[in-house]
């Protein structure tokens, strides 16, 4: 087993901006992971952080300076993979020195951490709000997934492999879900499936496979199904999840605010 924390959407801006005029994410992310420290005797002990992309909201080097920041007041091994917020090379420089990272190419990995293997995908079409699974990463994610030596899977990437009904969100979601899931199903592995994204938590199925979406540091999209739904966040609720990824192990929803809204973006 491993107990991996799950964070994503944190959205970090420089000092002194706001993400839409309201949201001041780095005192955000701050107060969650104060929230966090004081719980870590609960919850831990932990394996990794698990972050599951959108860690900046402009791909800035300083945005992702004081993400970095404040997550290794966590002082946990870090896991990451972009978003569509996210710029690939001030991503890749500002997480350089994690093993993981390569040096050139998608930001595609694989991590081997107590009996579970984690596979990070690339999903970033940069300057568009939906993603893809390319050819190379898909390939990537089979010879992983054809070495993984009985080991536990999770398979983490920004776009989640699901429809959540909020429409806004759906148009920007990922392009080839489908592509998933024939890689998933040529292999006999547990697999969870962890995704970011849509500021919320939906579970669902790709196959047989669980896939389950992290709610955000910083804010929440309403889940109203109407065709006139508004566009736009909530303040709240935010928080993260925590996964054991044993045989009968769970993923859990951590609580971190409530907010209100919706506000345009």
């Amino acid at each position: 087993m491993a107990r991996f924390l799950h964070l994503s959407d944190l959205h970090v801006v420089p000092e002194g901006q706001l993400v839409s005029g309201r949201l001041d994410t780095g005192r955000l992310l701050q107060e969650a992971v104060d929230t966090l420290r004081t719980r870590l005797d609960a919850i831990g002990p932990l394996d990794a952080i698990l972050v599951t992309g959108d860690l900046s909201e402009d791909g800035s080097a300083e945005s992702y300076a004081i993400a970095r920041r404040e997550l290794e007041r966590l002082g946990q091994r870090m896991l990451v993979v972009p978003g569509n917020h996210d710029g690939r090379e001030t991503f890749r420089s500002a997480f350089s020195d994690l093993p993981e990272i390569r040096p050139t190419g998608l930001i595609d990995w694989v991590s081997d951490i107590a009996d579970t293997r984690v596979i990070g995908l690339d999903t970033l079409i940069e300057g568009k709000g939906g993603g893809i699974l390319r050819a190379e990463s898909l390939a990537f994610l089979d010879q992983a997934l054809a070495e993984t030596g009985g080991r536990q899977v999770v398979v983490a990437l920004h776009h989640p492999p699901l429809r959540t009904g909020i429409r806004f969100m759906d148009a920007i979601g990922l392009e080839n879900p489908d592509a998933l899931r024939l890689v998933l199903e040529r292999h006999q592995a547990p697999i969870w499936v962890l995704s970011g994204h849509v500021h919320g938590v939906y579970h669902g199925l790709l196959g047989r496979h669980p896939v389950v979406t992290a709610p955000s540091c910083c804010s929440a999209f309403a889940l109203d199904l109407r065709q006139e739904a508004p566009v736009g966040f909530m303040t709240g609720p935010t928080g993260c999840g925590l996964i054991d990824t044993g045989p009968g192990g769970v993923w859990t929803e951590l609580p971190l605010r409530h907010g209100d809204g919706p506000f345009a973006f």
